[in-house]
């Protein structure tokens, strides 16, 4: 069964194309807004219309989801603009799902793109407030969902929230939005990046790697 391209073929098991790919899109508040993210070449902020834009490229090579990643006018300490029904991300996933209706809009769920401090959840005496952050990812992720994504991501690593937001979801009537959670992260300066793209970067959150798992422990992801 392997003397052919076409014999191969037939039996192949695994199989990658554009269409199992998820695009990241950087989404930021204003108008007539493209630039670059100079840690990331090649990956770009753009305005809602650019946005619309640059999904229309994306879909058009055959990607068929794009993951959108938020930057507010403003932050504040308990990143209101997360949850905001005006918010840029909910506006921007109203005006994909009218422009390229097919795309898959997945959303960013946490709030370190939205808190003046950088953390992905609410500050209480130094310390991020477990409890009270899930609840406001949960808002998110309501908001997120009635604005029409197709999925919402919780990117934080609050103790609980998975189970929080998928009951606060179907309780609002999105039981057939799905999570896509990210279950592990570690602490690695591979976060840099995204956090220049994000613009969350502060002196406070340069301590978050405590908040993430240290890549000397690999088993402890499966227990997250």
């Amino acid at each position: 069964m392997r003397r052919t391209d076409a014999l191969r073929g037939l039996v192949r098991e695994t199989e990658l194309s554009p269409s199992h790919l998820i695009q990241p899109l950087f989404v930021v508040a204003g108008e007539g807004i493209r630039e670059e993210v100079e840690s990331m070449p090649g990956i770009e902020r753009f305005s809602i219309s650019g946005l619309v834009e640059e999904a229309g490229e994306v879909a058009g090579a055959g990607v068929g989801a794009v993951l959108l990643f938020g930057i507010p006018a403003a932050k504040d300490e308990s990143g209101s603009g997360a949850y905001d029904d005006e918010g840029v991300v909910q506006m921007a996933v109203r005006a994909l799902k009218e422009a390229h209706p097919d795309l898959v809009v997945i959303t960013d769920v946490c709030l370190c793109e939205y808190t003046s401090h950088g953390h992905c959840g609410f500050v209480r005496d130094g310390e991020v407030d477990n409890d009270l952050t899930i609840e406001l990812l949960a808002k998110t992720a309501i908001s997120h969902a009635e604005a029409g994504a197709d999925a919402v991501a919780p990117s934080d690593m609050m103790d609980g929230r998975v189970g929080t937001i998928r009951h606060q979801l179907d309780e609002e009537g999105h039981s057939g939005t799905p999570i896509v959670a990210y279950s592990a992260k570690y602490a690695s300066a591979f976060y840099g990046p995204f956090r220049d793209a994000a613009e969350s970067w502060s002196a406070e959150s340069r301590r978050r790697p405590k908040r993430r798992l240290p890549p000397t422990t690999s088993p402890a992801s499966t227990r997250c």
